[in-house]
């Protein structure tokens, strides 16, 4: 029977020890110097780190990970609805600097923050569970939930820190700001794919249907959802 490297997923002969982690950084239990050092890596190493740290014991630095990308939505959502509402007050000729003003103030910008910030941690839980299913149920993949929400997790870095741009940017030039959106979306896609490739299914042609399927059922699920809460 033939045996495979428990990491890389590299097929190993017999009495071989494969190699694949000797270059890879190593790690303390400290959550802050695992932190800073994910934040660094995702935009250095990214797959590097992402080999590194989607694992089991990283199970509460996903969370810190995904608490500041539900910090950063929130924030990219309050500077979004505050540059939408001064573009249409801008627009109406006939509105005196206090009324523009008096709109803006209108806008509950503190229950923006706090829905946004609950959607974001409920909708992690919702994608990172559905994506175990298919991966286990479907192709036979990684049993653990924890280690699929730290892929999740790692991942996490690049759309933070894309949406904290985007909300600066946005100040600036709207246009621009949504071009750094799409830029980083893009390469949050591409690094999510390289997470699947850790989550134990060894035939690579069969990553891409994960990541199709995923994908496919949370746009069900958040159509169901925009359903009943319309």
């Amino acid at each position: 029977m033939a045996k495979f490297c428990i990491h890389c997923g590299k097929k190993l002969k017999d009495g071989e020890v494969c190699d694949c982690m000797a270059n890879v950084q190593v790690q303390t239990n400290d959550l802050g110097t695992n932190l800073i050092d994910v934040l660094k890596g995702m935009f250095m190493k990214p797959i590097d780190t992402i080999k590194s740290y989607t694992e089991e014991k990283h199970f509460n630095l996903a969370l810190v990970l995904v608490g500041i990308l539900s910090l950063s939505t929130a924030l990219f959502m309050m500077s979004l609805i505050k540059n939408v509402a001064e573009m249409a007050t801008s627009s109406m000729g006939g509105l005196t600097l206090y009324a523009m003003t008096s709109v803006s103030s209108q806008i509950p910008y503190l229950q923006i923050f706090f829905i946004g910030l609950i959607s974001v941690i409920a909708f992690a839980f919702i994608y990172t569970g559905l994506l175990y299913l298919v991966n286990s149920v479907m192709f036979k993949g990684e049993r653990s939930f924890k280690k699929v929400f730290t892929m999740y997790g790692v991942n996490s870095v690049v759309t933070s820190v894309t949406l904290l741009v985007t909300a600066i940017f946005m100040f600036i030039n709207v246009f621009l700001g949504l071009l750094v959106l799409v830029l980083g979306s893009m390469l949050n896609m591409v690094y999510v794919y390289k997470g699947i490739e850790r989550l134990g299914v060894k035939d690579k042609n069969k990553h891409g249907y994960i990541y199709l399927i995923t994908t496919l059922f949370y746009g069900i699920v958040l159509f169901i959802i925009s359903l009943i809460f319309s």
